[in-house]
């Protein structure tokens, strides 16, 4: 969707950061690498938020993940077979509670084990599900938006962000310090997020 000048951004914040964090979802429909090309400062530990291990042990993840760390964070209820499969690939899989709704693992349990771990710059490319936890759950610190100029649309058009939301215009976080930044044809705007206790 975003042009080559707003890849080569992400690249190089993807090279900054401790560890990249994204839904299976996202591993099941882009297959993605998850690495900063050119390689930045640091290898981020890519980290795949998959409750049920359903990670494909031919996506590229897997099949890289001996070179590059990978961590799978899976649900009690994840498939044995399937958790030895990915640890025999090469994979670190470790299992966490699920979140109060029951239907995906604990974003804030992910992170608390990544703090332990001491990982401070986590970047969560997605998917809205994903995302939307996290700000459920008031995890966000900063946003990086790449804004293209096409208009996809329709009924079954994907939201960049899901989760709960907010029901009151009130509860709505902001962003501060912002900074916007012609990237080719798309727009880069990037700011700190708001907390909830700031809202009131």
């Amino acid at each position: 969707i975003s042009g080559p000048e707003s890849r080569a951004v992400a690249h190089q914040l993807r090279g900054r950061c401790d560890a990249i964090l994204v839904g299976v979802g996202t591993v099941l429909a882009d297959d993605p690498m998850l690495t900063a090309r050119p390689a930045g400062p640091r290898i981020a530990t890519r980290i795949v938020l998959d409750t049920h291990a359903r990670t494909p042990l031919k996506s590229q993840l897997v099949q890289t993940a001996r070179d590059i760390p990978t961590l799978i964070a899976v649900g009690p209820q994840a498939s044995p077979a399937a958790i030895q499969s990915l640890a025999s690939a090469g994979v670190e899989v470790f299992s966490l509670p699920l979140d109060p709704a029951g239907e995906r693992v604990s974003i804030s349990a992910l992170l608390a084990e990544l703090g332990r771990r001491q990982m401070t710059h986590v970047l969560i490319e997605g998917g809205a599900g994903v995302l939307g936890a996290a700000f459920d759950a008031d995890l966000v610190d900063e946003c990086h938006a790449y804004i293209a100029p096409r208009i996809i649309g329709g009924q079954g058009a994907l939201a960049p962000i899901g989760g709960l939301g907010s029901a009151k215009m009130a509860d709505v976080r902001s962003l501060t310090h912002m900074r916007w930044e012609p990237l080719g044809a798309d727009l880069y705007l990037q700011g700190d997020v708001t907390r909830s206790e700031e809202l009131h």
